[in-house]
């Protein structure tokens, strides 16, 4: 299969390497040059649990040049997605099928608004990932990819797709309910991301700390209600317990927000945390946690210039 990935952060390096070492045809698109320039010369170096490995990557900052796909993954923040859509415009085919594992609520309509329906798969992925330098990725997390068509039908094509998948190691599992996938990823990130974010500890610390697992309780509960409130069964029957025990599976991952705020970056924070709380607001279940955690976590990142350390 060809497959074309764009943003080669954690995550679509991640997917990159290990889709590369699965005998795939993959080109990464990445709009950061000296990033490019890095991996186009050193490959991509994965830190992962079965041992570490390298493979040789093909990336380009030019999307006129990629030829049509198979497949096109999105791997930026979520903030970037409408950029990326246009990004992939460039070289999406008729016969290409766009697929979203991003992190928090819009990625999908957003992909479906710009290449239709028909076209936009979506899902969520328990694997976990660091970014270490352009092109080196630590593997802090292995888990389930859920994958599903909007309409909730199990199609020829979502069939295809999720055996590519398995074929290059990933365990892969069909779901006809997407928004059960999505909100019940959602649901951990409310408890992990912007957590990890102020106290800046590891997933695994944060299921050991008292303080910060009452907080985590707290945003993943709230979450679990707005799920709930709109008609959207979770995956399991405990949030809280759910997500400590993703900590625990992931203990050395730094999520993606703490990868985040220590870059000094913007965070995909509006996305989920305050994605639940827009949410929430719209069926009347108050998110007092989750409003907080916003309003802090977007405080440190309008305070970045002037932080004292």
């Amino acid at each position: 299969m060809t497959i074309a990935i764009i943003g080669c952060g954690a995550m679509g390096s991640l997917f990159g390497a290990l889709l590369t070492r699965g005998g795939h045809a993959v080109t990464m698109v990445d709009n950061h040059p000296e990033r490019a320039q890095a991996i186009a010369a050193e490959g991509v170096h994965v830190e992962a649990p079965g041992g570490a490995f390298h493979v040789i990557a093909n990336v380009t900052t030019n999307p006129a040049t990629v030829p049509a796909p198979d497949y096109v993954f999105i791997f930026v923040k979520a903030y970037h997605t409408a950029e990326a859509a246009e990004t992939a415009a460039a070289f999406v085919g008729p016969r290409t099928l766009v697929a979203t594992l991003q992190n928090g609520l819009g990625n999908l309509e957003t992909l479906s608004g710009r290449f239709g329906a028909a076209n936009v798969v979506g899902g969520a992925t328990a694997h976990g990932a660091t970014e270490l330098g352009p092109g080196r990725i630590r593997h802090a997390g292995v888990g389930p990819t859920i994958i599903g068509e909007a309409s909730g039908r199990r199609t020829e094509r979502i069939t295809e797709f999720a055996g590519m998948l398995r074929g290059a190691g990933f365990e892969t599992e069909v779901t006809d309910d997407l928004a059960s996938a999505i909100w019940s990823k959602l649901v951990v990130n409310c408890g992990i991301n912007a957590v990890g974010a102020l106290t800046r500890l590891p997933n695994g610390a944060l299921a050991e700390d008292a303080d910060a697992a009452l907080v985590m309780h707290g945003a993943t509960e709230e979450a679990a209600a707005v799920a709930t409130a709109k008609g959207i069964a979770l995956a399991y029957r405990d949030p809280t317990e759910h997500t400590r025990q993703v900590c625990r599976a992931t203990a050395e991952n730094v999520n993606s927000m703490l990868q985040d705020v220590l870059r000094r970056r913007r965070t995909e924070v509006d996305a989920i945390n305050g994605a639940v709380a827009r949410e929430g607001d719209e069926v009347g279940v108050a998110t007092p946690v989750n409003d907080l955690l916003t309003a802090l976590v977007g405080a440190i990142e309008r305070g970045y210039a002037r932080r004292i350390a």
